[in-house]
């Protein structure tokens, strides 16, 4: 009964982490997803107001929609301890829980130089370039959650199932 029980315990566990596997690459998509929208909102605000870029993302952090987005209040304490806005949000989106690979968190930090830099039209470009770069990383994490969330999870029954049969 007892090496029943952890043979079944050890299946459980094999499944479950390749589902969480699976989990964590539907929310790097979310995420992704979610950064288009703030940059999205962020130029819709640049556009129709000229209030300085503290309140911007004040203004953001305060959104129910961007609510997952950790560096975004994160940023936004920062600048209120005097942080200029490109160095808060390179270190706010550096040390994001979000589940986002390094290029992600590259072409999101891009922002950085942009944001508060130029004039309201030059950073409307360059919030459009980097729009697009995103669009680009959330279509592929997209494609790659389709095609290996299956995988990880098939492969943590698998492995678990073959574990409990070696231990039989």
């Amino acid at each position: 009964m007892l090496k029943t029980t952890g043979l079944v315990l050890i299946l459980l566990f094999c499944t479950s982490c390749g589902g969480l596997m699976a989990l964590r690459l539907r929310k790097r998509t979310a995420a992704l997803k979610k950064s288009q929208l703030f940059i999205h909102l962020l130029s819709e605000r640049l556009s129709y107001t000229l209030c300085p870029v503290e309140e911007l993302f004040l203004a953001l952090a305060e959104e129910p929609l961007l609510e997952e987005l950790d560096y975004i209040p994160d940023c936004s304490r920062r600048m209120a301890g005097r942080a200029p806005f490109p160095e808060a949000f390179c270190e706010s989106v550096s040390q994001s829980r979000l589940p986002l690979s390094a290029r992600d968190r590259e072409v999101i930090s891009s922002l950085s130089p942009i944001v508060g830099a130029s004039s309201a039209e030059n950073q409307l470009q360059g919030l459009m370039l980097v729009k697009a770069n995103l669009s680009g990383q959330a279509e592929q994490a997209q494609e790659q959650a389709e095609k290996r969330s299956r995988l990880y999870l098939s492969l943590g029954i698998l492995s678990g199932a073959a574990l409990a049969v070696l231990l039989l």
